[in-house]
């Protein structure tokens, strides 16, 4: 059975994606995902369910619990790399301020933008 550093480079081949691209991505340092991919590192709970969402994975696959992928989401317009390259540089940096706000501001953006969940 694969191990996550298995799955993980195999997840960020797959998106062509360089280390540099993920590491963006993920909003951890491009070492980090070297790292993550060479078995010197693991990620931390939270960082390992972030990377899971991001691939659209079950958490079990991703860790190398379980051998076989569980898509998340069915569509291939779901795919993160699909999203991703229609992403403009200043969108994504609104992702991460939001992802960096405490609650109240998110609300508020939210709110400004009229945004329904």
């Amino acid at each position: 059975m694969a191990d996550f550093s298995t799955n993980f480079k195999k997840l960020r081949q797959a998106r062509h994606l360089s280390q540099t691209q993920l590491a963006e991505r993920l909003g951890v340092s491009k070492s980090a995902v070297s790292m993550y991919e060479n078995g010197n590192r693991q990620p931390s709970f939270e960082d390992a369910e972030k990377i899971a969402d991001f691939f659209n994975v079950d958490l079990n696959y991703l860790l190398g619990h379980s051998e076989s992928v569980t898509q998340l989401t069915g569509t291939p317009e779901d795919d993160p790399a699909v999203i991703s390259a229609k992403v403009s540089a200043e969108e994504l940096a609104v992702v991460k301020a939001y992802r960096q706000a405490s609650l109240q501001l998110r609300a508020a953006a939210r709110a400004v933008l009229d945004v329904k969940l």
